[in-house]
């Protein structure tokens, strides 16, 4: 028993609501339950009761026993003088305001609706892959897909605050902070941490004054990088490393740790190296990159600033300097595309709207997503294996979040899911 579980029977009235009593036999109505409050002070706000022929209108507070309205200080607090209805499971003493009133209290004990507390017991016991794994696949397309629509707004809030952080960071350009986020993205998981580092160090600026020159925003990237350093460097590393010497004493450079870029177990489509020859040709085909973003609505449209870049002819046969390989496509592919679109543009797109209180963008962020096909990776196999299929990459982000804000600890009393299931017939 928990009270996150007695709020959620008193939320969505999983009780018999006929001919209720008081602990103390008086009748009441419940006229509203009113909102629940998950911030400090008591559980509801703005219930409504009709205790005989009286309305009242307050707050209620739940708890497991009546007891702990001690045990929680409320005897001491004026903030719960307000409270008209003590909602507790098992009412084992009387308990008073601080203003020496006795609230009234309701015992739910013997009014929860039969086998809901079972189910509730099973899924917090439940050590599947997700708690309902069993039931998820009996809930309708159209309630999961409401609810997978809340989840996903709510992954592009928290992307929000963390977008809004780094705008800051910047001095309010969205240039900047979009430059950062995108190098990061293109380290994927892997390696974004050095690729952020990368960009910090080596402010876009400096880049755009070089912009005609692809051997100098080479050099300043992979001499930032620290990848210039090879004991047998091949004719092009030579001069990407003659190019950095000169412009690092320019700009009083200093590299980052090179020991922090991995390569083992990565593909070598995946390799940094590579990955960051394609973010200096993206620099190089687009200027201010996030300020044309903001001027296109057609998604394919937004899709072609990442692709077609202008390589070196060199990375259609390195995926590492100096290491000559059979030739190879160095262009992104459609799914590192799509991956680039989702975490990076989607989301600073959908913070810029907010921030600005433009619909116009959050929608064209959201379509976005709804656009791009789902994503791949073990969480989504997992919810593909138990009958949930996301049909596009706004469902998918909206998985992620399920699996890591309520499923992984058990929130099943806050998740939509979870309350169906619960309230199953």
């Amino acid at each position: 028993m928990s009270e996150d579980f007695i709020c959620f029977i008193w939320k969505y009235r999983l009780f018999e609501q006929k001919n209720l009593t008081t602990t103390k036999g008086e009748p009441f109505e419940i006229v509203s339950p009113g909102y629940y409050n998950r911030d400090a002070g008591p559980d509801f706000t703005d219930i409504k009761l009709r205790i005989g022929k009286t309305l009242w209108a307050g707050n209620a507070e739940v708890h497991i026993s009546s007891s702990d309205w001690d045990r929680h200080g409320h005897t001491k607090d004026p903030a719960y003088n307000n409270v008209i209805l003590h909602i507790v499971y098992e009412h084992d003493r009387q308990i008073f305001r601080s203003d020496g009133t006795e609230p009234p209290a309701f015992e739910l004990k013997n009014h929860i609706k039969p086998g809901i507390e079972n189910r509730y017991v099973q899924l917090m016991r439940n050590m599947s892959w997700i708690p309902c794994e069993k039931q998820i696949g009996q809930v309708a397309d159209l309630y999961m897909g409401n609810w997978l629509s809340r989840v996903l707004t709510t992954r592009l809030e928290e992307k929000s605050s963390e977008v809004l952080k780094l705008v800051a960071e910047c001095r309010g350009s969205w240039d900047d902070a979009f430059y950062i986020l995108l190098a990061r993205n293109f380290g994927f998981k892997v390696n974004a941490l050095p690729f952020e580092l990368l960009a910090r160090s080596l402010p876009q600026q400096i880049l755009g004054k070089h912009r005609n020159s692809p051997l100098q925003i080479e050099a300043l990237l992979f001499g930032q990088a620290g990848f210039l350093y090879d004991e047998d460097p091949d004719a092009y590393t030579m001069s990407l490393a003659s190019e950095y010497g000169f412009l690092r004493r320019k700009y009083h450079l200093s590299p980052i740790d090179p020991y922090l870029w991995k390569f083992l177990r990565l593909h070598p489509q995946n390799f940094p190296t590579l990955r960051l020859a394609q973010f200096a040709a993206l620099i190089l085909k687009s200027a201010h990159l996030f300020s044309k973003i903001l001027e296109l609505a057609d998604v394919k449209e937004i899709a072609k600033l990442f692709k077609d870049l202008p390589l070196d002819p060199y990375w259609e046969t390195h995926y590492r300097l100096g290491k000559l390989c059979a030739k190879i496509s160095a262009q992104p592919g459609t799914e590192s595309v799509n991956n680039i679109l989702l975490n990076t543009v989607a989301a600073t797109v959908f913070t810029y709207g907010k921030y600005i209180g433009n619909d116009v963008f959050t929608g064209r962020a959201l379509h976005l997503l709804e656009t791009l096909p789902p994503e791949t990776n073990s969480i989504i196999r997992g919810f593909r294996s138990i009958g949930v299929t996301p049909r596009n990459a706004g469902e998918s982000q909206a998985l992620l979040q399920l699996k890591k804000s309520w499923c992984d600890k058990k929130n099943c009393l806050l998740c939509n899911v979870g309350a169906k299931i619960l309230n199953y017939d």
